[in-house]
């Protein structure tokens, strides 16, 4: 059913509106679903992967037709002393009709082998489809993960400028030390080069996300929706025992096991005997002392090739089935990568899924209330100020991290998708 919705969506895929999507307004906040629906009207690599299924499609036919037949015409038999049709019995229009017959079964496996070729490439729009929409993914959780980092460290430099105006109060009327401002400002000169680190992020982010979304290169993306996904982790096994059933790409690969042994029965037929059938008709005048008065004269016969040269067909013979090893090769070496990618990506997924919930339920309230109790402390002052300022540190890494992983889970989501080729959410 699948690939019958492929087959109807082939044609929209190829011409598909790039530039009336390209001038499609961009959302007020950049959600996953307007990407993953743009890059569906708008990617290249899409749009290049539909028209090779295309042009598989149309060599179908062509594959399975015969020859054109030949039309020949001849002067014949016409006397060089006065070139006249009307000199011998002998001279007339001769007309002719030739057409190539293959052997038996040639044209039947041309065709079949063509469409397994164009079987192949659909279902490699398929899994184009999934790759594109895994790197769409990827690229939007990147933007999002710069941008809610620049927020988190915006916000710190903020508490940490607050801190140092503290220290420096404290410092002037005698109750802080000069290392308490200097540490300060370092910090806050740390966290300032840090900002511009996340600017650069950003800049990067958004070109890839872009350049996948085939937007104008000076675009400038709006702000991402929520990073966060309730989604939770499939089990492993049943994704490594269904790639074959689902995995497009493994299914193209076989495929392509398929056209190559059909193009070996191909070469073998192609040396055998073909024959060509020709009929003539030829157009004479009645001309004095011909026994059958000027009638036109019909004729017919057949030419056959004889394919002697055996070791040129045995080597396109052998030529196919090295062809068709290359192939077999190919669609285990898919098979392993695919398992091998399912679990990586798995692994991945658990990982960042468990440690976001580990941030979110234990380090960031953790970080916030020693933070919180820290500055209770340096109020009334029983504690120093380093220790308040290692508080507001180890929070800003704490939320980063939790954000990182969050960026982190939905890559390995998209990931997972894309090696175990179905959708998990």
């Amino acid at each position: 059913m699948k690939q019958a919705v492929n087959f109807l969506l082939l044609p929209l895929l190829i011409a598909m509106p790039t530039v009336a999507a390209a001038e499609q307004p961009l959302p007020a906040v950049l959600t996953l679903e307007w990407c993953l629906e743009r890059a569906s009207e708008a990617n290249p690599a899409l749009a290049e992967a539909a028209a090779i299924a295309s042009a598989a499609q149309h060599r179908i036919r062509p594959a399975g037709a015969l020859d054109d037949p030949r039309f020949g015409y001849d002067a014949s038999n016409l006397p060089t002393g006065d070139f006249n049709f009307d000199s011998t019995p002998l001279s007339g229009h001769q007309l002719g009709l030739r057409q190539k017959l293959p052997f038996p079964g040639l044209l039947s496996n041309r065709k079949d082998a063509a469409k397994r070729g164009f079987e192949a490439s659909n279902l490699l729009v398929e899994d184009r489809q999934l790759l594109t929409d895994g790197a769409v993914e990827s690229a939007w959780s990147e933007l999002a993960f710069a941008q809610q980092a620049l927020g988190i460290t915006d916000r710190n430099i903020d508490l940490l400028r607050q801190l140092a105006a503290t220290a420096e109060a404290r410092y002037r009327v005698g109750s802080g030390l000069q290392q308490d401002v200097l540490r300060a400002q370092v910090e806050l000169t740390a966290l300032l080069q840090e900002r511009l680190r996340r600017e650069e992020a950003i800049a990067r982010a958004n070109a890839h996300l872009v350049a996948l979304l085939d937007l104008p290169p000076e675009t400038e993306l709006p702000r991402t929706a929520a990073l966060n996904s309730t989604t939770s982790v499939p089990p492993l096994l049943p994704l490594l025992s269904g790639l074959e059933e689902r995995s497009a790409r493994l299914r193209s690969s076989e495929k392509k096991v398929q056209e190559a042994r059909l193009r070996i029965r191909v070469a073998e037929l192609e040396g055998l005997p073909d024959v060509d059938l020709g009929i003539g008709y030829r157009v004479r005048a009645n001309v004095q002392g011909d026994p059958v008065e000027g009638d036109d004269f019909f004729s017919a016969g057949l030419t056959i090739r004889l394919p002697l040269d055996r070791s040129k067909w045995r080597a396109k013979v052998s030529e196919q089935k090295a062809l068709l090893r290359r192939a077999e090769a190919k669609l285990r070496g898919v098979r392993a990568q695919l398992s091998s990618q399912t679990r990586s990506a798995h692994a991945e997924l658990v990982r960042a899924s468990s440690e976001e919930t580990l941030l979110k339920t234990g380090l960031v309230p953790q970080a916030r209330q020693s933070l919180e109790a820290s500055r209770s402390a340096y109020k009334v002052g029983r504690i120093e100020f380093l220790s308040l300022l290692d508080s507001q540190v180890r929070l800003l890494g704490a939320e980063l991290q939790l954000v990182r992983a969050r960026a982190d889970k939905r890559r390995a989501f998209a990931a997972l998708e894309t090696a175990s080729g179905e959708k998990l959410r």
